[in-house]
């Protein structure tokens, strides 16, 4: 693979005006793309750049890119104009701010700006169309034994395909205080996303064929970060620090050409993207008490329960009746939990260092999440099955000596597929707290012994990852994405370390 880029730079001060100025053209191929592996992936774009401040207080910068992407037509829809802008004012700098000494440093700012995507599901040539393959065989008539070759033709393209578009907007403050001890940043933003890349869905299916993707999709974002510090120093040597930042972003479907549903609680449109269509809400585990005996003498539900579409023992899961229709069928189905992106994510560091000792250790945290348990985790099968049985599912599975206390549905020899459906039980809260990384170190000098060896600095380290974690998540990690078996198991890391400088 290889990029290309050559600028050019302006910069210039005219008296207490400074300006700069930048041209940009860039080229780069990759040899290693996702799909179609023979063809190299090819982009090409020139950038624009002016900056303008006086007296270091006013801030303008005009930004503009102009990117072309061979996943578009040749003319004018390979080609994507990006213009943004941005504006600052640095307060302290203004005379009315010289004469007091509590802030040393107040800044407001503002941005705005378009920015493309050119990737959509299928992420290549979009403007091109599919060719005719062979696709297996087909045998007309009722006695012949002989399949005709069947050929079936791939997804037409898109010539009017283009880039999708962001429309973003940011406004921050920034603040430093009582000598630069405490330090606050702020920061509220917006975004408009629109002509995002989807297949449309609006489509019956009798069409039998894949359509061209269009420039369809309408998202909105919204969202806070806010950082908070405090950097102490002592006379003594001793220093001490923390900083704090909280993230919020939510973002909202527009419009994403979904086929309404029967019942609104089905739609998508108007949540958050990365939740879960298709789930049952789980309410708890069907009890003895919800049974009675026909006569035969089999268990059958209380008529005055709804009725799940399939039978049930005493110990499989009890689904909402949302349409209140007293069936329980896949018309119950929702769109359930938060995203598979955390809305609210946390950030802590913080140490301490005094002459040659040092402490420093980071907290990370999210919530508003959801990742769901992956088929292998929730299937209660026993060996007799063909799979284990898990500890967790094992410790609390309903079983006639633990019906009260059960938090999963009973086990069984062959496969239980209302248990296993998608529903909110098998829904995790995937909101943590995790000690990410702590260190200890004690560095030395000018000790009669180092001189002896030749040594000007000794220093050891004892370091840890990943020590602690609090999660309602308890099966699988809250960070890795939950597939059907899992992901690889959180690893702790636990190191020691010399430094020695000579």
């Amino acid at each position: 693979s290889w990029y290309l880029e050559a600028r050019i730079n302006y910069e210039r001060k005219f008296g207490a005006h400074n300006v700069s100025a930048l041209l940009l053209y860039n080229q780069s191929r990759d040899y290693y793309p996702s799909t179609f592996t023979y063809l190299p992936r090819n982009y090409i774009g020139y950038v624009g750049r002016i900056t303008y401040d006086y007296k270091t207080k006013y801030l303008a910068e005009i930004n503009a890119g102009y990117n072309g992407s061979e996943n578009f037509a040749p003319g004018r829809t390979r080609y994507g104009f990006f213009p943004s802008g941005s504006i600052g004012w640095i307060i302290s700098e203004e005379n009315f701010m010289k004469r007091q000494r509590v802030v040393d440093f107040l800044k407001i700012r503002a941005s705005w700006g378009l920015v493309g995507n050119d990737k959509g599901v299928s992420t290549r040539f979009m403007y091109m169309d599919g060719i005719w393959e062979e696709n297996g065989g087909y045998s007309f008539g009722t006695t012949n034994p002989v399949n005709a070759e069947a050929f079936l033709y791939g997804t037409p393209g898109n010539k009017n395909v283009t880039w999708e578009t962001a429309f973003k907007q940011n406004y921050g403050i920034d603040l430093r205080m009582f000598r630069s001890r405490l330090s606050i940043s702020a920061d509220v933003f917006f975004e408009h996303r629109t002509g995002i890349l989807i297949q449309p869905q609006n489509t019956p299916s009798i069409i039998a064929t894949k359509l061209p993707e269009l420039n369809l999709g309408v998202v909105d974002n919204k969202g806070y970060e806010i950082s908070v510090g405090w950097d102490e120093t002592y006379r003594n040597g001793l220093r001490w620090y923390i900083q704090g930042n909280v993230s919020f972003a939510r973002n909202k479907i527009m419009y994403m050409d979904e086929i309404r549903n029967r019942y609104d609680y089905m739609n998508q449109t108007g949540g958050s993207i990365g939740r879960y269509p298709g789930y049952y809400e789980y309410e708890r585990l069907y009890q003895y008490d919800d049974f009675v005996k026909n006569e035969n003498g089999e268990l059958i539900l209380k008529p005055e329960l709804p009725q799940p579409y399939v039978k049930v023992y005493p110990g499989d899961c009890k689904y909402a009746d949302l349409n209140k229709d007293n069936i329980v069928d896949a018309n119950d189905k929702k769109v359930a939990g938060f995203s598979t992106t955390p809305e609210y994510v946390f950030g802590i560091v913080g140490g301490i260092t005094y002459k040659g000792f040092r402490f420093n250790m980071q907290w990370t945290g999210a919530t508003n999440v959801s990742k769901p348990l992956g088929i292998e985790y929730r299937i209660p099968y026993t060996n007799a099955g063909g799979r284990g049985l898990l500890d967790y599912f094992y410790e609390g599975c309903w079983t006639p000596e633990n019906q009260h206390n059960a938090k999963y549905p009973r086990a069984a020899e062959t496969s239980e597929i209302w248990n296993s459906e998608n529903s909110t039980l098998w829904l995790q809260d995937a909101s943590y707290i995790r000690l990410k990384t702590l260190s200890i170190g004690y560095a030395m000098s000018d000790m009669r012994w180092m001189k002896f060896l030749g040594l000007d600095t000794f220093e050891i380290l004892l370091t840890g990852y990943n020590l602690l974690t609090f999660s309602p998540m308890k099966i699988m990690d809250p960070e890795t994405v939950a597939d059907n078996r899992g992901s690889y198991p959180l690893t702790k890391v636990y190191s020691i370390g010399l430094n020695l400088k000579f």
